[in-house]
C-alpha cells in the first residue's frame, strides 16, 4: 500500500532494500498492490475499497507507506476492526547522527497498546457545545500488552532487560490502576527483568535527561503514542523510525513509517526512507517469527546492520536531506544497500 505524498517514493526504495538483503538469505517476497489513503478516495471514493482488505485478509502482511488526511479512516478498518493490539515502535540512534540524536547510545522499543484506551475517540455532544471522550481499559488488553512487553525486554538483550511501565495511575486510579496491577502481577513471572512503574510525566522528563537508561517502554494507547513520538525524535528524527500494527494470535499485521507523507516535498528528492526500510525490516522479523523462518530473522538484522553502518559511515554529504546531508531516497537505498552483510 503505497500511500500518498512521498509513500510511493519511500516504498520503492524499500523494496529494493528487502529483496536484496533476502536474496542473500534465499528468501523471495511476492507483493501485491492495492490502493489506500487519500488517493484512493479520489481514484475509487473510497480510502479503503474492499479490495484492498480482502487483500490485506489474505497476505501474510501489509508494508504500508504513510497517508494523508485519510489516517484516521485506515486505522478504524486496519488497527481496530482487526484488534491489531500490538504497536512496537524502536528508536535507535548511533555516534554519526549525534546530533541531532541526544547521544549516541539510544536503543528503546516502545510499545504501544494499540487497540483501547481513549484513542478510540469514543465522543459524544451531550450538549451543544459540551463533548464527553469515553475511554475503554480491559483486563484482557492489558494483560496480552503485558505479556508481550516481558517478552520482547527477554529477546533483546542478554543482559540487564528492563521493562517501564508509563500511566497516571494516580489520576486514573481505576483504569491505569488497573494496567499497574496486571504489569506487577505479570512481572513475578519474569524474575529476570526488571520491572519499574513512572509517571508519564516523570518519565519524558527522564527520557530527555537520561534516555541510555530504558530499555522497552509500554504504555496504553494515548500516552504511548506522545511517548513513541519523543523517543523517535531524541534518536534522531520521526524520519528514521518505523512502526507496526500486529495480531499474533490472528497473524494479521501491517508495517509504516511513523511520519506523515509530506506532500510538500513529494517528487523533490528530499525523502528520507530509513523509517520506511525500517519498517520493512521490521515486518521481516515479524515474518520469521510467525513462520518460524530464521532466514527472514537474519535478513532484518541485516538490514538494520547496515543502516547503522550508513549512518555511521563519517561522511554527512550522503546523509538524506533530513539528517543534512544532499541524498535522495533511492540514493539512501544505494548506500543501504551496499552494506547489507553478507550470510556467513
Amino acid at each position: 500500500m503505497r500511500g500518498d505524498g512521498i509513500g510511493p517514493e519511500i516504498i520503492d526504495a524499500t523494496q529494493i532494500v528487502l529483496e536484496s538483503a533476502c536474496l542473500k538469505v534465499g528468501i523471495e517476497l511476492e507483493y501485491e498492490e492495492v490502493p489506500g489513503g487519500d488517493s484512493a478516495l479520489k481514484q475509487f471514493g473510497d480510502a479503503l475499497p474492499k479490495e484492498s482488505l480482502k487483500t490485506f485478509e489474505n497476505t501474510d502482511a501489509c508494508l504500508k507507506g504513510p497517508v494523508g488526511e485519510t489516517v484516521n479512516i485506515l486505522n478504524n478498518r486496519l488497527r481496530f476492526a482487526y484488534d491489531l493490539y500490538a504497536n512496537l515502535r524502536p528508536a535507535k540512534s548511533y555516534p554519526g547522527i549525534t546530533p541531532p540524536a541526544l547521544r549516541g547510545d539510544i536503543d528503546l522499543m516502545i510499545i504501544r497498546e494499540n487497540s483501547e484506551g481513549f484513542y478510540r475517540a469514543l465522543e459524544n455532544e451531550i450538549i451543544p457545545g459540551t463533548w464527553t471522550s469515553t475511554g475503554v481499559f480491559t483486563e484482557g488488553g492489558a494483560r496480552r500488552i503485558a505479556e508481550l512487553s516481558f517478552k520482547v525486554a527477554e529477546s533483546r538483550r542478554a543482559k540487564n532487560p528492563k521493562v517501564t511501565l508509563a500511566t497516571k495511575a494516580n489520576i486514573f486510579r481505576n483504569s491505569h490502576g488497573m494496567y499497574l496491577r496486571v504489569f506487577e502481577e505479570i512481572s513475578k513471572k519474569h524474575a529476570n527483568i526488571k520491572f519499574e512503574h513512572l509517571y508519564a510525566d516523570a518519565l519524558c522528563a527522564r527520557l530527555v535527561r537520561d534516555p541510555q537508561n530504558f530499555d522497552v517502554v509500554v504504555s496504553e494507547n494515548l500516552l504511548a503514542d506522545l511517548l513513541s513520538d519523543l523517543g523517535g525524535q531524541i534518536a534522531g528524527g520521526l524520519g528514521l523510525t518505523p512502526g507496526t500494527n500486529i495480531n499474533y494470535e490472528t497473524r494479521r499485521a501491517y508495517f509504516e513509517p511513523t511520519h506523515g507523507s509530506a506532500p510538500d516535498i513529494a517528487g523533490k528528492g528530499l525523502a528520507n526512507p530509513i523509517g520506511q526500510i525500517r519498517a520493512g525490516a521490521l515486518m521481516l522479523n515479524y515474518l520469521g517469527i510467525v513462520h518460524k523462518d530464521e532466514g527472514a530473522i537474519i535478513a532484518a538484522n541485516s538490514i538494520e546492520t547496515a543502516i547503522g553502518s550508513y549512518l555511521n559511515a563519517g561522511d554527512h554529504s550522503i546523509l538524506p536531506y533530513e539528517l543534512g546531508g544532499s541524498s535522495n531516497a533511492m540514493q539512501v537505498c544505494d548506500y543501504i544497500t551496499s552494506r547489507l552483510p553478507n550470510r556467513k
